[in-house]
């Protein structure tokens, strides 16, 4: 399947609501994102972000909340940043960053569905 818009190529902008598919060493993360909400999905819990986008390519994760909707003590000063390096056809590169560390890490989302 292929996902485009009318010019035939998807912008960052395309990809702030769907639903995509991470696979990892711990298992198939399925990440829906709507609005200001990102809900990720992995063996049988959810835990949700709030969604805040600094540009159309980046975009931020915090308050992180778990299945009960609690806020996640560990959690509760981290900051993701996000950024869309690449838009494939059926998938798209991103690279996370977090407030608390140096590091970075860049993996590709499957694209499965967008609205």
């Amino acid at each position: 399947m292929s996902f485009q818009n009318c010019s035939g190529q998807l912008k960052c902008s395309d990809l702030k609501n769907g639903i995509f598919e991470l696979k990892s060493e711990t298992g198939t993360t399925i990440i829906e994102r709507n609005g200001n909400t990102q809900i990720e999905k992995n063996h049988g819990l959810n835990y949700y972000s709030d969604v805040e986008w600094i540009t159309d390519c980046k975009y931020e994760l915090k308050n992180h909340r778990n299945n009960n909707g609690e806020l996640e003590k560990e959690e509760l000063n981290s900051v993701y940043t996000v950024e869309i390096i690449e838009i494939m056809k059926d998938s798209v590169r991103i690279k996370t960053t977090a407030n608390y560390s140096d590091k970075s890490l860049e993996r590709t989302l499957k694209i499965i569905e967008l609205k």
